[in-house]
């Protein structure tokens, strides 16, 4: 935990008072659990003064910024049933359409704008051509949640200003640096991807493990998990289980690099490595679980915070 460090613009050095920033992580279905997370800030009295998204944590953060509160944002995870919102494609340009989604955001965010919201936002999204980190700050919101959460192979890139974008995973899947670089004096990272040494996943045999600190590539990993993981019934997991994990195997290893550069004051981290990025299951009121049990973890140290900025924490 850092408590010491002054905030500053990202340009001139100068001290502000954005207070609390929140680094929200992608991980599909995963995301849930950021509700879980956010419903313990705000029984601390810690609200938010600037958000950061990636993936799912570019939904939730842009639910959060347009103002919805834990209730609403309850209400719409309980009705969202995910397979409604894709549908198989067969134009080339990913597994899955996302009319579907689109059509949801739509419902929730309208044609609401970065420039409209409540809070300032920040999503992350990674330039296809480039490989460069590409942090969305205006323009339609819809547009840069799907681009974040344009997973390579299975969804489609979206345009944006001649660009086009996909998954920001791919290169800052827990924003904490955009947070420090807009101003936030305290920290928080929700981080639900683990280590890719320590994956495990109740429907997969145990992963293969680099030998000790020997770097292992994408290519290693992806024969080895194809040959190591296999279903109860012994057959290889479908195509879905294997893009998602070798997903998690690449995001894992770049957010550890990342997060050693910008390691936030608080690190939380929900148990949820039993849920697959891609699943389509309705597991969400215990994926929400793991996000308050994880954020009560450090619930001393989140009061600290809540009293330094001044925040009226609830006993």
């Amino acid at each position: 935990m850092r408590l010491s460090h002054p905030a500053t613009d990202g340009t001139d050095g100068s001290t502000t008072g954005l207070g609390l920033g929140v680094a929200l992580g992608g991980g599909g279905m995963k995301g849930w659990a950021h509700l879980g997370v956010i419903s313990v800030l705000d029984r601390l009295g810690l609200r938010p003064s600037v958000i950061a998204g990636c993936s799912a944590g570019a939904l939730i953060g842009a639910y959060y910024a347009y103002g919805y509160s834990m209730e609403e944002m309850r209400r719409f995870m309980r009705e969202q049933r995910t397979s409604s919102l894709f549908a198989l494609r067969l134009d080339g340009l990913g597994l899955l359409g996302t009319d579907g989604f689109r059509a949801y955001l739509q419902q929730h965010l309208g044609d609401c704008t970065f420039e409209d919201l409540k809070v300032p936002f920040y999503v992350i999204t990674t330039d296809l051509e480039t490989g460069r980190e590409v942090v969305l700050s205006r323009g339609s919101l819809v547009d840069a949640v799907l681009a974040s959460s344009a997973m390579p192979g299975i969804f489609a890139p979206v345009e944006i200003d001649g660009r086009l974008l996909i998954d920001g995973g791919l290169c800052n899947n827990v924003p904490v640096s955009a947070l420090v670089n807009h101003g936030a004096r305290y920290t928080v990272g929700v981080r639900l991807h683990r280590d890719v040494n320590s994956l495990d996943a109740p429907s997969l045999r145990k992963l293969p493990q680099a030998r000790g600190d020997q770097p292992v590539s994408l290519a290693m990993w992806t024969e080895r998990l194809a040959r190591s993981i296999r279903r109860q019934n012994g057959h290889l997991p479908n195509g879905f289980e294997v893009m998602s994990r070798v997903m998690e195997i690449v995001v894992s290893q770049i957010e550890r690099y990342r997060l050693q550069a910008y390691p936030p004051d608080v690190l939380i981290e929900p148990e949820v490595s039993h849920v697959n990025v891609l699943s389509f299951s309705e597991e969400k009121e215990d994926i929400f679980a793991c996000g308050v049990q994880a954020a009560e973890a450090h619930e001393a140290v989140l009061r600290q915070i809540a009293l330094r900025l001044g925040a009226v924490a609830a006993s």
